[in-house]
């Protein structure tokens, strides 16, 4: 089975120093994307990311491009976002890996990889650190990841996609039904007092 790093490039993100590094700037060139932007399930939720001046250069390398996958190499959670926003500029910090895949790897199918809990497990053994839990990029690298034609790649993401709307709706669903019971309950308490 091929490793990560056989059909992936794997970077870590800029280097933020400072404690204005990331503090919000409006006329900022640059627009960070956090860890607590990107759920569990791979999303990335934010739509406002802050514009900052961050005191180091950043290169063209370390902006996303469409594609990038955003893989955290701090804390326990282990999630993985495409990045597929138009933004100007964006960058994430050096608690992210950006990994870049080569063609023949769909960026949706690698990250559903990531989260999924064979991946889980692997990196919960390489875990390094007591306070702040740190994966190393050869931890990352060396994951191995079953690489099927593109046709299955595509077919698995759009399985995720549409597993993760059905989950969504169902607790759409089960708020609108808890609301109408409250509702009705309310309705029924007040007509029926003396």
């Amino acid at each position: 089975m091929p490793t990560l790093s056989s059909f992936a490039t794997i970077r870590s993100g800029a280097t933020l120093r400072g404690r204005d590094a990331t503090r919000p700037d409006p006329k900022g060139a640059y627009r960070l994307v956090r860890i607590g932007d990107i759920t569990d399930h791979g999303e990335i939720e934010r739509a406002d990311f802050p514009r900052i001046s961050p005191n180091e250069s950043i290169s063209d390398e370390q902006i996303l491009r469409q594609g990038d996958i955003l893989f955290p190499s701090r804390g326990t959670r282990t999630t993985a976002a495409t990045y597929r926003l138009d933004l100007e500029n964006p960058i994430v910090g050096a608690q992210f890996f950006v990994i870049r895949t080569k063609k023949e790897a769909l960026p949706e199918y690698i990250a559903w990889y990531l989260r999924s809990e064979t991946s889980r497990q692997h990196f919960e053994q390489r875990r390094k650190g007591t306070y702040v839990q740190l994966i190393q990029r050869a931890d990352v690298a060396e994951l191995d990841i079953p690489l099927p034609p593109m046709n299955v790649q595509h077919a698995i993401a759009e399985m995720v996609k549409l597993q993760h709307q059905e989950t969504t709706l169902v607790k759409q669903i089960a708020d609108l039904k808890e609301q109408l019971l409250e509702y009705r309950l309310l309705h029924s308490a007040a007509h029926t007092s003396h």
